[in-house]
């Protein structure tokens, strides 16, 4: 299933209700590099300038999340998407997906998640070399 959301926000200026929003492709979204700074997405997206004051309004309240389909629903809580958590997430579903034709082929593994010491000593390696 792919992983989509929708982000929206409300805020008020001179007295008039804006409520722009837009659904996500968070999985196009993450292999063109990652998700966007939201409130400017947001803005482009609804015709908002962000050189307005409608935008300087828009910046100070919180985008409020819904809809979440796939593994994105994890990682919403009270209208919150902890958009971290779902990279990080995201990166290390695919990096399994990638390994999975050699896992196959050398170990004759068709799931990881069958063979979780395994699937934690991959994670530790692939940490380990994001972060060196």
């Amino acid at each position: 299933m792919s992983n989509k959301i929708t982000a929206s926000i409300k805020f008020y200026f001179k007295g008039e209700a804006f409520n722009p929003s837009a659904e996500l492709d968070l999985d196009q979204a993450m292999q063109q590099s990652a998700i966007p700074d939201l409130h400017q997405y947001l803005a482009r997206l609804n015709n908002i300038d962000s050189y307005s004051y409608e935008f300087e309004i828009m910046l100070e309240e919180d985008i409020r999340f819904s809809n979440a389909q796939g593994d994105a629903a994890k990682f919403v809580t009270d209208d919150q998407f902890d958009q971290h958590g779902f990279e990080q997430h995201w990166h290390e579903q695919n990096m399994f997906k990638q390994l999975a034709p050699t896992l196959k082929q050398q170990l004759d593994i068709d799931d990881i998640e069958a063979e979780p010491a395994l699937k934690t000593v991959l994670l530790a390696t692939y940490n380990l070399a994001k972060n060196s």
